[in-house]
């Protein structure tokens, strides 16, 4: 099975992201900010709905502050393989993170690099069962992220590959079923909260995977401390206890975290020290650079004062804001999408909303199927209740000549099983 064409994407994608640069939509560089506000080349100023830092955190005195707490003698990295040093702070960092999120948390330097590091030991079996390690076949729900998308035909190599509709819990048990028949153990591949809208049906899911014993991979990026009395996001909010055996988390600590870098969180020491052992980027490449881990480190302590707490609410009511103005009410996510189609169509609305002093990320293909182009709202804690309330009028005044516009979600709502006929 092909998993994947690099060369029909190009060649299907490549002209709309040429229109796009060309139009200020995307590859722009933005000359200052201020706050939720961007200076754009132009020297137009607009507001933004682009940036996934969700609590503002990126920003916050506190971590800034700490960013540039270096101590002299760190200096700005250590260019070794972590597999041979690790500086304190970094260690202090993942025990501070595996007591927050209860597990044993690994650190990468991005999301991206921890499933590169992590997914394909899954693929192996050994972090499954290090001594009889099982055949493997991963079951890929279809709006999975592309950073776990991408690593289809590695995987491959050593596990099964399949791919179901998204947050379709039936089809997800007939694949179950089929690879337990055929006597390997099979790992769902999904998001918590998906970059184009939608969010994972958690508690559903666990419950099967507890009942028909199969293992959740899960991509939290975009979940990550914007909910949960521990910030630990809405995967771990509906566990108590100890993460399950059956579950690896990735985490991000960019987006809602506002610093950078990712990890994984693991059930157990020996699965830690595999991962710690063979996973690529963290036996053969860097760590977090030590500005991240400092804030990083910062941003853990805000989560142990009333500060996370409070900047989730403020998120909260503003999404609840949102969805007032536009009509549907969505499972919570701080991601809103809106749909067009057309792509052309969808770049010309993304330059009239500059026009009209907002920036929004106009998407299509590879990101969404063709002729399903969107605009992509992320709201944060830090935007004004009137930023929001001056983009959707914007917004509802383009539809009067764009009628394409709607307001909602492609991506299916959890789809509870169907009984069979």
């Amino acid at each position: 099975m092909k998993h994947r064409n690099t060369h029909f994407v190009v060649q299907n994608s490549h002209h709309n992201i040429q229109k796009a640069a060309a139009a200020g939509l995307m590859q722009v560089s933005i000359k200052g900010r201020m706050g939720k506000k961007v200076i754009l080349a132009n020297h137009e100023v607009v507001t933004e709905f682009i940036n996934c830092s969700y609590l503002g955190l990126d920003l916050h005195p506190k971590v800034v502050e700490a960013y540039h707490d270096v101590n002299d003698q760190w200096g700005v990295n250590f260019c070794c393989a972590r597999s041979r040093f690790s500086i304190e702070p970094l260690r202090l960092l993942e025990e501070e993170l595996s007591e927050l999120y209860r597990g044993r948390a690994i650190t990468f330097p991005t999301v991206s690099t921890t499933h590169l590091s992590v997914m394909p030991l899954l693929a192996s079996g050994v972090l499954i069962d290090k001594d009889n390690p099982p055949q493997v076949r991963f079951i890929y729900d279809r709006f999975a992220h592309s950073s776990m998308q991408f690593l289809k035909p590695t995987l491959a190599q050593e596990a099964g590959v399949d791919t179901v509709a998204h947050n379709d819990l039936t089809a997800l048990r007939i694949k179950i079923l089929e690879a337990k028949a055929s006597g390997e153990t099979p790992v769902y591949v999904a998001d918590g909260i998906y970059s184009m809208g939608g969010v994972c049906p958690i508690k559903e899911l666990l419950k099967m995977a507890e009942e028909l014993d199969f293992y959740v991979y899960i991509d939290d990026a975009h979940g990550t401390t914007i909910c949960g009395e521990r910030g630990e996001g809405p995967v771990l909010e509906q566990i108590s206890g100890p993460l399950p055996d059956r579950l690896f988390l990735t985490f991000c600590l960019s987006k809602g975290f506002g610093a950078s870098g990712g990890g994984v969180l693991v059930s157990n020491s020996w699965r830690e020290s595999l991962i710690r052992s063979y996973g690529q980027i963290y036996a053969f490449s860097a760590a977090l650079d030590f500005g991240s881990v400092m804030a990083c480190r910062a941003v853990v302590a805000l989560h142990q004062d009333s500060t996370i707490k409070r900047l989730q609410k403020d998120l909260r009511n503003r999404v609840e804001f949102y969805d007032g103005l536009v009509g549907p009410r969505l499972p919570f996510s701080p991601i809103r999408m809106v749909q067009v189609g057309d792509e052309a169509e969808a770049m010309v609305i993304g330059q009239e909303l500059i026009k009209k002093g907002f920036f929004v990320s106009t998407v299509f293909f590879p990101v969404v199927p063709r002729n399903k182009a969107q605009l992509r709202i992320c709201i944060s804690a830090a935007h004004t209740f009137e930023d929001i309330s001056k983009l959707v009028r914007a917004i509802k005044e383009l539809k009067k000549t764009h009628p394409s516009i709607s307001f909602g979600e492609i991506p299916a709502q959890p789809q509870r099983e169907r009984k069979a006929s």
